[in-house]
């Protein structure tokens, strides 16, 4: 018996292209992984039925497969922000590389797909166990058609940030076989005191405490009456953003927060910066610009203690983000 150790495990990505649900290239690190599942709910249906003459399960029968998979990450760059929004553009040369990101609708098609169903951008993500015994004794998993569902990006002060990934698959597969190769990603990870917040764009809080900004595409997944107990192509419906920050209150800002933009019903943008200098490896940056903001709640207790702590919630329109850093690539080609 040979037993799967933690240190031993990784998980990783495939680009798809082509077709959806078609593996292309090799294994990509996603950032530095601290933990990694793939659930598979059979919806096994127990039947008990008239005349078997007893109070016992008759009968297994086997209903629509559902795949659901999570990582949680310190993130080294910003592909799956990319593939959460929908459309990537590489451009410029090195020092740095441009990727600039577009939310798509649904009458849009993934530049690297094809199909009559208009697939969103899509992966396969690979999850091994490894083990003292080599080939043949490791639990590898690999979840094909893969469609980001909500991507969380979140730190507080003197913490590394943290990225929650939750994907929908398509379907998954088992091995024991050898698991892909894949290079790690020497760049330090993006640290609190990367983080700016603009609220407007050029009026820069620096009395925030966290932040936790996530994006969620709300996918449908269709079980269609086609011979497969997998479902079809995903399906995004109503995308949403939210920013929701802590910050110590100050009558700089509260009034602004508070009677302007909460109580008033002001729009605003919002810009979220995060920019990295890494001796020897150029910058590292990535530039969120959210348009047509609400606070649609502020939480303002008052304590006896200490300095008084405000939270708010932003729900941006739309969003547009530029990336710029020394990768070449975030599209499979």
């Amino acid at each position: 018996m040979a037993r799967f150790v933690g240190d031993q495990g990784k998980t990783l990505f495939q680009y798809e292209s082509g077709t959806y649900a078609a593996t292309s290239g090799t294994g990509h690190w996603i950032g530095l992984v601290t933990e990694s599942n793939i659930a598979t709910t059979e919806n096994v249906n127990n039947l008990r039925y008239l005349g078997a003459a007893d109070r016992d399960i008759d009968i297994f029968v086997d209903g629509a497969r559902d795949h659901e998979g999570t990582a949680t990450f310190h993130p080294q760059d910003w592909k799956f922000l990319g593939l959460t929004l929908g459309s990537t553009v590489d451009s410029g040369s090195p020092s740095p590389y441009i990727h600039t990101f577009t939310a798509t609708n649904n009458d849009n098609s993934y530049a690297y797909t094809s199909g009559t169903q208009n697939p969103f951008a899509s992966f396969t993500i690979e999850d091994s166990q490894s083990s003292a015994g080599g080939d043949g004794f490791e639990f590898v998993r690999t979840a094909v058609g893969c469609n980001v569902d909500n991507w969380t990006f979140s730190c507080a002060e003197g913490e590394i940030a943290t990225v929650e990934l939750t994907y929908v698959a398509q379907s998954v597969n088992y091995s024991s076989g050898t698991s892909t190769a894949v290079t790690a990603a020497t760049l330090r990870p993006f640290l609190w005191s990367d983080i700016l917040v603009h609220i407007p764009s050029g009026t820069v809080y620096d009395e925030i405490k966290s932040v936790s900004l996530s994006a969620g595409n709300n996918l449908v997944r269709p079980h269609y009456l086609n011979g497969s107990r997998d479902i079809g192509t995903p399906i995004p419906t109503n995308r949403d953003y939210q920013l929701d920050l802590t910050l110590d209150a100050s009558s700089e800002r509260t009034k602004t927060l508070y009677d302007e933009y909460f109580r008033g019903g002001s729009t605003f943008n919002v810009l979220f910066e995060v920019t990295a200098a890494d001796a020897g490896a150029g910058s590292r940056d990535c530039l969120m610009s959210f348009s047509g903001c609400r606070i649609t709640e502020m939480d303002a207790p008052t304590t006896r203690d200490g300095v008084e702590e405000q939270t708010i919630t932003i729900m941006p329109k739309t969003a547009t983000v530029v990336v710029n850093d020394l990768i070449q690539l975030y599209n499979p080609w």
